[in-house]
């Protein structure tokens, strides 16, 4: 059970890592929407939401790149909000959102939920992003450590009596190409 967390917690921080906007430091690649084009949203309507999603669409053909093979990746709940639209006649706008996870596609290019996603609707290229990956979570534990806490704060696990694990997976990636990934941000909709 122990070892399922810090795989999941491992996936979490690699999904997180690799879809925001954050520069590369020295322990991290760059996320992917790093100097992406952002376009900023203007509603949670479906004349919003189709104002928006062309907008980002417009933005990747603009640069002569291809929506073929792009995925949008947004979250699960923000997805479940699309697929609930509904017109004057009460027809789903988006009827294709309404299907199961990994079923999902919105105006034909297939939807990736994750709630990692937060605030953001990304149209992501997965050809145009290199990936290293060695495909393992590396795990280790120690009771013989000592641990730097930050702030000049030590921790002997011997000491305490205490067991640390660590869990490692080595895998980094860049873009192609700056084109590879644009984004809606809704963070400033209420």
């Amino acid at each position: 059970m122990l070892l399922d967390d810090l795989v999941e917690a491992s996936a979490t921080l690699i999904d997180t890592t690799c879809r925001d906007d954050a520069a590369q430091t020295g322990v991290r690649p760059a996320g992917v929407l790093n100097g992406a084009t952002k376009v900023v949203a203007t509603g949670v309507t479906a004349a919003t939401y189709d104002a928006d999603l062309a907008a980002l669409t417009d933005s990747f053909i603009a640069k002569n790149l291809s929506l073929t093979g792009a995925h949008y990746v947004m979250s699960a709940t923000r997805a479940s909000a699309i697929g609930r639209l509904r017109d004057a006649l009460g027809n789903r706008f988006y009827p294709d959102m309404a299907k199961g996870p990994g079923e999902k596609s919105l105006d034909g290019i297939p939807v990736i939920e994750s709630e990692n996603a937060g605030e953001v609707i990304a149209l992501v290229k997965p050809s145009e992003i290199f990936l290293a990956d060695e495909g393992e979570v590396e795990v280790a534990f120690s009771d013989q450590a000592t641990i730097d806490m930050g702030a000049t704060t030590l921790v002997n696990l011997w000491q305490q009596n205490m067991t640390a694990i660590r869990a490692e997976r080595h895998i980094t990636w860049a873009k192609r190409r700056t084109t590879a990934a644009a984004y809606i941000d809704y963070s400033a909709i209420p």
